[in-house]
């Protein structure tokens, strides 16, 4: 049976490109989706923020409710431009390809009890990646 769950809320965000151990607790608060070049993106001036973010989450395995015969995915409907995804500062995903949704298996980066999802993104140009 598939389950889903939501971990839309409650990420932390910078404008960082060293991946954290840690929960960043002093970073920005947001929740999914979310834009960060949403206002210096539109006042025409055409310099806006371009190169790496980080987004980071604490999550449980007692909240997913799985069995130990069960595989964990994340699923992102998109992340523009390149995303590397991070579970306890294991890559389990990269992805080049904007807007489009991807999959990242998580099961064996997962602990039982808390875990660190980081997730860097890269918006800088790029002429392997559609836009």
């Amino acid at each position: 049976m598939r389950k889903s769950f939501l971990l839309n809320n409650d990420w932390k965000f910078a404008k960082n490109d060293t991946l954290i151990s840690t929960y960043p607790s002093d970073w920005e608060s947001v929740n999914l989706p979310h834009t960060w070049n949403n206002i210096d993106g539109q006042d025409g001036g055409n310099d806006y923020y371009r190169g790496t973010t980080q987004y980071v989450k604490k999550f449980n395995t007692a909240d997913c409710k799985v069995s130990d015969r069960e595989e964990l995915y994340l699923e992102f409907k998109g992340v523009a431009m390149s995303a590397s995804v991070y579970v306890n500062q294991k890559l389990v995903a990269e992805h080049k390809g904007g807007y489009s949704t991807f999959r990242a298996n998580i099961t064996d980066a997962v602990v039982d009890g808390e875990n660190i999802l980081a997730v860097l993104v890269n918006n800088e140009e790029n002429t392997t990646v559609y836009p």
